[in-house]
């Protein structure tokens, strides 16, 4: 019996803290899920979806600031948390131009159809099978993006911190999940097609914290891993900087977004708090 308890253990893949580390990050990761089963039950209108980017922009600039950043610079010092976390949001902005835009297939069809309205453009103004491109490349970009989050999840599951980023990163993962189903939803009409890739989207979380559990674990000592959690503030700043800022002002309704903003904060505050 003591020969079968040790192969067993030695027949484990992982630990337990590893184990907390993938099931989070899977959790955050199928947020996208709800955001497809969203976009696939009641489109929302551009008022709800400007709430919603203002809640994850809310969630997200808070956290990386007071967790990630204040927090750090007060055991770690100014300079190097400094550093790290520009760090983090320079390596973000210097990818984002080699992710695929499909913003450009939007606008190439809305110039094509000068006298149909925004919505039409969106919908009526874009064949089928541009709008299933448009979904398969939100898909491809999504997944790109969700790899170093499920590494930052990996990260922080190791520290106090682990359950609130994921958390944090499982929001603004809703309406990643929006934004990639509702075009798919459209040219095919197919709810679960729909649904799906919004799920396998999100899925790239756990391969990416699966990625850092096997490879990059052996290099994380407690001063390195802060200082990473720290470019991970720094990319999360990015994100809502770059995109989701970006997204929610272009649906006209800043009063809902700035609502959002106060929502996604005040949230993320009282669980910090809750979790001190």
């Amino acid at each position: 019996r003591a020969n079968t308890e040790y192969e067993y253990e030695h027949l484990e893949m992982f630990d337990d803290a590893e184990r907390r580390a993938l099931t989070l990050s899977t959790l955050a990761g199928l947020a996208t899920t709800v955001g497809g089963l969203v976009a696939v039950s009641k489109k929302p209108d551009a008022r709800s979806l400007a709430l919603l980017l203002g809640v994850a922009i809310g969630v997200m600039t808070t956290l990386s600031f007071v967790e990630l950043y204040v927090r750090n610079v007060l055991e770690h010092g100014v300079v190097s948390v400094t550093i790290a976390t520009a760090c983090g949001g320079a390596v973000y902005a210097s990818l984002t131009p080699f992710l695929p835009n499909p913003d450009a297939h939007v606008n190439a069809a809305q110039d094509k159809k000068n006298g149909d309205k925004e919505s039409d453009a969106l919908v009526g103004g874009l064949s089928k099978p541009r709008l299933l491109r448009l979904g398969i490349l939100m898909s491809i970009a999504m997944t790109l993006h969700n790899l170093p989050e499920g590494f930052a999840v990996a990260c922080a599951s190791f520290t106090d911190v682990g359950p609130t980023m994921a958390f944090a990163i499982g929001m603004h993962n809703i309406p990643e999940g929006i934004i990639t189903a509702a075009p798919v939803y459209a040219a095919t009409g197919s709810r679960t097609r729909a649904v799906m890739l919004a799920t396998v989207s999100g899925l790239s979380e756990p391969v990416g914290a699966l990625i850092a559990l096997k490879f990059m674990k052996p290099y994380l000592t407690p001063k390195r891993l802060e200082h990473l959690l720290a470019a991970t503030g720094g990319i999360m700043v990015a994100v809502c900087a770059l995109e989701l800022w970006p997204e929610a002002k272009k649906c006209g309704h800043n009063d809902s977004m700035y609502r959002g903003i106060v929502l996604g904060s005040a949230l993320m505050l009282l669980t910090l708090y809750m979790g001190a």
